[in-house]
Formats: C-alpha cells, sequence, structure tokens
C-alpha cells in the first residue's frame, strides 16, 4: 500500500511539473496510525485538541468484558467445596484458573479451577 502511495505522489509531482497552464490547490495528509475522525462517530468518542475525534480509551475499558462460557468465582468455590474441601480461602479469581487454598485432613493445599470448564488440579 505504501509503494502505491509513494507511486502516485511520485506520479503526480511528474504530472504537475509538466502542466503549468493550471494550477490546482489540494490539501493532501497522510496519517499512520490510530484512524481519527472529523466529526463524533458515536458517544464513546473525545475530542483532542488540533488532532480530531479518537474512541476514549477511559470509556472502552471501562465496558464489561466479554466473559462467554466462564464460570463465576463462587461457582468455582463451589466445586472446591463440593469435593471435600474445607476453609476454602479465594486467592485469585481472573485470568484462566481461579487459585484458591483450602484444608482436607487437615493439610493446606493449593488448588487450581479452569475458569472455562471448572476442572480442578492442585498445586
Amino acid at each position: 500500500m505504501k509503494k502505491t502511495i509513494f507511486g502516485l505522489l511520485a506520479a503526480a509531482t511528474l504530472l504537475g511539473g509538466t502542466a503549468s497552464l493550471a494550477e490546482a490547490k489540494t490539501n493532501f495528509s497522510l496519517y499512520f496510525g490510530v484512524p481519527y475522525f472529523n466529526e463524533q462517530v458515536g458517544p464513546d468518542y473525545r475530542y483532542y485538541q488540533n488532532r480530531g475525534w479518537y474512541q476514549d480509551r477511559d470509556w472502552y475499558e471501562q465496558q464489561p468484558r466479554y466473559n462467554r462460557n466462564r464460570i463465576s468465582c463462587n461457582q468455582a468455590r463451589n466445586i472446591v467445596r463440593n469435593q471435600g474441601f474445607r476453609n476454602v480461602v479465594t486467592r485469585e479469581c481472573g485470568g484462566a484458573s481461579y487459585t484458591f487454598s483450602a484444608r482436607r485432613n487437615n493439610q493446606r493445599v493449593i488448588i487450581y479451577v479452569n475458569a472455562r470448564t471448572g476442572r480442578t488440579s492442585r498445586g
């Protein structure tokens, strides 16, 4: 794509040098990176001085994450309890697996629960 753009610019320069009868005034801007808009496209766009409208990162990050087919932390804790563990304490409930510490037969163990399948493993 860059070669095409630069080729067109080179052709326009060559043709512009030979045509001296008509003068065309154009405003050409080439931007790389995140696209911006001249007007507000949606409610999640924010205006930046001398730069245009960009999608607001703060608004985007506050939206709920797409957690399709994931079990909740409480459901994972109940799975651990139903396997015979007592005094279940949540250590971490984020990412691909949830981490719990619990007791069984008077021994402290670490248990990992897969956030999608609910399958448990000991650490």
